[in-house]
C-alpha cells in the first residue's frame, strides 16, 4: 500500500504500531493518515484519537475488515475522514489521499466523516 501510494509522487512513511505512528506524526506532522484498525499495540480508534490531538487538521482515513464496536458517531467524534472496508481497494484509496493531500495544500479545511469507501464482494484491487 505505502508503495503504491508513492508512486502517486507522495511521501508516504510506515508504522506498523501505535507507539511508532505517533512519534511519526509527532516528527512529519502528515496533512492524511491511513490507519488500521488492529495493531498490536491500541485499537485503530485509540491510535486515532490520539493523532486527532496532535493533527487537528489532518484527514484520517482508518480501515478494517470488520467493523464491529465502529459507529458512525464513534467515526463522525473522532473526526474520521473516511472508513476503508478491507480489502482495501487501492485504486480508489489513492484517489481518496491525492484529492485530501491537494485539498490540504490549497489551505482548504479538512473534510469530516465523510462516509465509507469499499469495494465490497467481488471488487476489484487496482
Amino acid at each position: 500500500m505505502a508503495d503504491y501510494l508513492r508512486r502517486a509522487n507522495l511521501s508516504v512513511e510506515s508504522a506498523f504500531d501505535a507507539a511508532t505512528a505517533i512519534a511519526s506524526a509527532t516528527k512529519y506532522e502528515p496533512r492524511v493518515v491511513v490507519v488500521d484498525y488492529n495493531l498490536p499495540d491500541m485499537t485503530g480508534v485509540q491510535l486515532s484519537e490520539a493523532l486527532r490531538a496532535l493533527l487537528p487538521s489532518a484527514a484520517i482515513l482508518i480501515m478494517s475488515g470488520r467493523i464491529d464496536g465502529l459507529s458512525e458517531e464513534t467515526l463522525q467524534a473522532l473526526g474520521i475522514t473516511v472508513f476503508v472496508n478491507k480489502p482495501v481497494p487501492l485504486g480508489p484509496l489513492r484517489q481518496a489521499v491525492v484529492k485530501l493531500v491537494e485539498a490540504s495544500t490549497k489551505g482548504e479545511k479538512v473534510p469530516r466523516a465523510k462516509g465509507w469507501l469499499s469495494t465490497g464482494t467481488g471488487g476489484t484491487r487496482q
